[in-house]
């Protein structure tokens, strides 16, 4: 069982989770609440919409590793779980079933319970995931910014279904923020790892950035982006007076920006394998810190 948890990337699929109710629950439904609005999808269609994002996910891991068990071999070395802890027909089987009942439960929402999108986007988003796998990772650039705007519609998707937080003023604005940090954050992992996975990559024929143009400009574009949202999170402390509401300030500061200053040095320091690991591991610890920073909002205003 726990072979197959570590397949389907289970504390990634908590963060999916997390990031689409804290969205809903923290910061949609009190913006609307307080403006004597109502969210329209239920509590029981929106944990089935959520349950359909993480099982498509789960679906991506599992293709991923399917299509990658000689990349990852030389990569992961000892890691590897397809044909050595799990048959390959099992884990195909698996991919099946799990992206299938997560388009299902897509369409099920759009023509039963009239949620608009969600299916067509939910079955887009599991062939992105499958062409991603199989070719798209392996062209430079276009693999990243799949994967980056995948993970921006995890809290689009939150708001898609509501009109009034469609038209909300408050409500895109917030939820925007968290949009473009889920963009630029998974893109600046997505070329790190790709930094990381160099050598696998380039060994097995897949021409990723840093294979494809050397290790600099991968570096040079990962700390620009990282310089970028250090930028636009000082200019929306500043803007806003964050420092006036303490918790959050802190919050942000320590944990967000902090780490994110961290990064920067990391990447341009960093030249080998394990140490673009470590900025991989800060990084996805910064995308958890923004993600947990709607609990830290929400409470602070409580």
């Amino acid at each position: 069982m726990m072979n197959y948890l570590k397949l389907v990337r289970w504390p990634n699929l908590l963060m999916i989770f997390l990031f689409q109710y804290l969205m809903r629950y923290t910061l949609v439904a009190p913006i609307l609440d307080y403006q004597e609005k109502g969210l329209i999808v239920s509590h029981f269609d929106f944990a089935l919409l959520v349950l359909s994002c993480v099982l498509i996910a789960a679906g991506g891991y599992i293709v991923n590793d399917i299509e990658d068990v000689k990349i990852d071999s030389i990569n992961k070395e000892n890691r590897v779980l397809i044909n050595t802890k799990i048959n390959v027909d099992s884990a195909n089987n698996l991919y099946i079933i799990l992206s299938f009942l997560g388009v299902a439960i897509g369409f099920y929402l759009t023509f039963i319970k009239e949620i608009r999108l969600i299916g067509m986007i939910n079955l887009i988003t599991a062939g992105l995931l499958y062409f991603y796998s199989t070719s798209y990772k392996c062209v430079p650039v276009l693999g990243n910014v799949v994967i980056a705007f995948l993970t921006a519609l995890l809290p689009l998707l939150v708001i898609l279904p509501e009109p009034a937080a469609m038209a909300d003023p408050a409500v895109l604005s917030f939820a925007g923020g968290y949009i473009i940090f889920a963009f630029l954050m998974t893109l600046i992992r997505e070329l790190i790892k790709d930094l990381e996975d160099k050598q696998g990559d380039a060994a097995c024929g897949c021409n990723t950035l840093p294979v494809a143009t050397g290790n600099f400009i991968s570096k040079t574009i990962a700390f620009i982006l990282t310089l970028l949202v250090v930028v636009l999170l000082l200019f929306i402390q500043i803007a806003t007076k964050q420092w006036e509401s303490l918790i959050p300030f802190l919050f942000v500061s320590l944990f967000i920006v902090l780490p994110l200053i961290f990064l920067c040095i990391l990447i341009i320091k960093s030249n080998i394998k394990d140490e673009f690991k470590k900025a991989s591991m800060l990084t996805k610890f910064v995308m958890f810190t923004g993600i947990l920073s709607m609990l830290v909002f929400y409470f602070s205003t409580q």
